[in-house]
């Protein structure tokens, strides 16, 4: 299976949630975290700047990780 998403979360970072540290409301880290699992499958993937692109299950994975 192919799965192609993008991870747009929106709002302020709550309380010790994930965020840049220079810019408060940065979707960086968060973005960056769901990536790392991507990269950490060991499934083929890509980014690109609009969306992330693997082959295998682990779309939840990534969705859970995000929410975290």
């Amino acid at each position: 299976m192919i799965v192609a998403f993008s991870v747009s979360p929106s709002g302020a970072a709550p309380e010790g949630g994930p965020s840049s540290g220079s810019e408060p409301d940065s979707v960086h880290s968060a973005v960056a975290a769901a990536v790392a699992v991507v990269r950490a499958s060991g499934l083929p993937n890509h980014t690109s700047s609009m969306f992330t692109e693997i082959e295998g299950a682990i779309a939840p994975r990534v969705v859970e990780r995000k929410a975290a």
